[in-house]
């Protein structure tokens, strides 16, 4: 019966560690919303007016092109909508 206790104190550290070890998803910023970004409201997004974002990483030149898919200098908001941003790579234990 002793060896069963160390076992289940064991498992219930064990999990506890792995919750802990998770990052919160509350931790990340939001997503700006489009609007927010196209200051002149002109339904299109331009490099100057993406390069005053705060980019949790990457070059603001290198995140536009990305997302202007059809490299027409500016980003819709169809496009801008469709862009998918890269998740944060998990820590290694």
């Amino acid at each position: 019966m002793h060896i069963y206790s160390k076992m289940l104190v064991a498992l219930v550290f064990s999990a506890t560690t792995l919750v802990q070890a998770a990052p919160p998803e509350h931790d990340r910023k939001p997503r700006p919303v489009f609007s927010d970004i196209d200051t002149n409201s002109d339904g299109e997004i331009t490099l100057e007016e993406f390069s005053n974002l705060e980019l949790p990483h990457g070059e603001p030149e290198e995140v536009f092109v990305s997302i202007d898919v059809d490299n027409n200098g500016v980003i819709s908001n169809e496009e801008y909508e469709n862009h998918k941003p890269p998740r944060p790579k998990r820590k290694e234990r």
